[in-house]
């Protein structure tokens, strides 16, 4: 009888914090984060901000308008993503400038990345290779009060090494692009 009770006092506590959990939850739905349904509707339009629009007007001085939001399409993910996190930037500078809800958008970056073939390397004392590649991200500056694409940027990750070490399951080698030099040219873009 003793196990049976024991057992009823855990159930009955452990529902207890489920109850608890499920009331909070219940809490957030119905008052809401404000901040979080901002990213929200930022994630919810992610397609639409990031769409390029067919219309360029180049500038040899690019700038902001606006806050921007920053989208990423990576061949290798199915989904856009957007860091607007100002902890992940650099700078200062992230607070005032990154978007924090769908209308203090005025500026759109998209980062495109793909690979680039870099060569191969031969595995020592085996038969076979492994191909080596560099990532390359097209930064693409979006005036959404024009709108038009004002500005595009390459960047790629350093030539592979000469010689490497791999694992046994690893069957390519990407050299990325340095996200501080990616993250601080956007930042020191200047705002208009």
């Amino acid at each position: 009888m003793n196990a049976n009770v024991s057992t009823s006092r855990l159930l009955a506590r452990n529902s207890g914090v489920v109850l608890l959990a499920l009331f909070c939850a219940g809490c957030q739905l119905i008052g809401g984060n404000p901040k979080q349904k901002d990213l929200d509707g930022l994630q919810a339009r992610l397609e639409e901000f990031s769409k390029i629009p067919p219309s360029e007007q180049l500038t040899d001085q690019p700038y902001v308008k606006g806050r921007v939001l920053v989208v990423t399409r990576n061949p290798d993910m199915p989904f856009l993503t957007m860091t607007q996190d100002p902890n992940v930037w650099p700078s200062d500078r992230a607070k005032e400038l990154l978007a924090q809800a769908p209308d203090q958008v005025g500026t759109v970056v998209v980062l495109n990345y793909s690979k680039e073939k870099a060569g191969d390397y031969k595995i020592a004392d085996a038969s076979g290779g492994v191909s080596a590649y560099r990532e390359v991200c097209e930064l693409i500056l979006i005036d959404r009060s024009i709108p038009a694409v004002i500005h595009r940027k390459t960047f790629r990750g350093p030539e592979p090494r000469s010689t490497t070490s791999i694992s046994e399951r690893q069957a390519t080698i990407v050299t990325s692009v340095d996200l501080t030099e990616l993250r601080n040219y956007i930042m020191k873009l200047p705002s208009r």
